[in-house]
């Protein structure tokens, strides 16, 4: 590489926001730090942007389960999830038109047309002898987005979470040996960077400790299905 690439992750077609502020791929310490932070600007590089929707959020988690069936919704959701993969192809086409989801359905296929979709809200961008891995994190009807990355040949997944200062003393003894690698520090939270041996435990630690999850807030379904 020999010059900055912008790099867009984007999860929906309407209401998109910058879901955390953007930020630059260290590859070779395999972590993330945000050009917010750049006093030095490198020379060369990838910059991630992240656009999520804010719009019929629990909606989309169920049309995700329509697209990939692997999909693993919230206990809450199940049963809808399980009504939305009845309709026949045909019917499901007239329901995201009668619905007005249709911009979503292309949003998403879109996206896999340039990601590879790795199972279970697992998004996945090769880069020379990485990969750049999108986690849908959801906890609660509510959820967010998540890089990891990983290095051919090479264990562990860099991973960062934020996380409330309160919390900090508590999340330290959560971790295991060898995960921890260093903290940023942001005006409201703490960034924590880690290597961690799977994605499932950066998914596990995100559910539980995330400062975005802090609020309990859950956001409300416009659609249901029975």
């Amino acid at each position: 590489m020999n010059q900055i690439k912008r790099f867009e992750f984007r999860f929906g077609s309407t209401y998109l926001t910058l879901e955390v502020p953007p930020f630059y791929v260290n590859f070779q310490k395999r972590n993330f730090s945000s050009i917010m932070e750049w006093k030095n600007p490198p020379k060369e590089g990838v910059v991630v942007y992240i656009y999520v929707t804010r719009y019929r959020h629990v909606d989309t988690l169920l049309l995700l389960k329509r697209l990939h069936p692997d999909f693993d919704l919230p206990d809450e959701l199940k049963d809808s999830g399980a009504a939305i993969e009845e309709p026949s192809p045909k019917e499901f086409e007239e329901f995201a038109k009668a619905i007005k989801i249709e911009g979503l359905v292309t949003a998403i296929k879109g996206l896999e047309e340039e990601r590879e979709y790795g199972g279970n809200g697992i998004w996945i961008k090769r880069i020379d002898l990485f990969r750049l891995y999108m986690l849908l994190i959801i906890k609660e009807s509510k959820w967010t987005v998540r890089p990891a990355i990983s290095k051919e040949n090479i264990s562990g997944y860099g991973f960062e979470i934020p996380i409330d200062t309160g919390m900090v003393e508590p999340f330290m003894e959560e971790l295991r040996e060898g995960e921890f690698e260093e903290i940023h520090n942001h005006v409201e939270n703490q960034h924590f960077h880690l290597t961690l041996d799977s994605l499932e435990r950066c998914v596990g630690l995100a559910k539980e400790w995330d400062y975005y999850f802090s609020t309990r807030t859950r956001w409300r379904q416009t659609v249901f299905l029975s």
